[in-house]
């Protein structure tokens, strides 16, 4: 049984993308003078009360997606992707935070080396396989879906390009008649 994927130019599909669009895009613009106010208002020296909360709460974290991460890829499943993304996303923030805080401390070349020999190629090493992964199963699903010609490059993939592919090769097989009203 095939899952319906919604077409394109469905209006809530558009309305959707437009309002995610419109967030991300918002975010963005917003985030630049807020990046600038923070630089020049924020103190530079500061004493926390829940610093070993928040280090602890952060590291139980990772080592929570470093888990789930590992668990996936043992059992070979396809969410291991965006774990992985995640756990490489908390490593890279874990190392920028133990480099940054530690630059003035004692603990400086401790971080550095962490950073350098562990976090950071951890971090690398997961975003290349879940990239590879992603064309992995870009190329499948290129397969299946009866397309001969070359696989782009994935920043140059479309997100719907498979599914309008697909859906024109179901009703050139007698799978529908490919009109908009069979996918409603």
């Amino acid at each position: 049984m095939l899952t319906e994927v919604p077409l394109p130019h469905d209006p809530h599909v558009r309305h959707m993308r437009q309002l995610f669009l419109a967030v991300v895009t918002g975010s963005f613009v917003f985030l630049i003078p807020w990046i600038g106010y923070l630089s020049v208002s924020l103190p530079t020296h500061r004493v926390v009360s829940q610093w070993r909360f928040a280090w602890v709460g952060f590291d139980g974290a990772l080592i929570l997606a470093i888990g789930v991460t590992a668990l996936c890829a043992w059992r070979r499943l396809q969410i291991f992707i965006p774990w992985a993304i995640v756990t490489a996303t908390l490593l890279l923030c874990d190392a920028w935070f133990d480099v940054v805080l530690d630059w003035n401390s004692g603990d400086r070349t401790g971080s550095l080396l962490t950073a350098g020999l562990a976090e950071l190629p951890m971090a690398a090493l997961l975003l290349y396989v879940a990239r590879k992964m992603i064309r992995l199963t870009v190329i499948i699903a290129w397969q299946r879906a009866g397309r001969t010609d070359p696989v782009p490059a994935l920043s140059r993939l479309s997100l719907v390009i498979l599914a309008g592919h697909g859906h024109h090769r179901l009703a050139a097989e007698g799978g529908g008649t490919g009109t908009e009203e069979d996918h409603r």
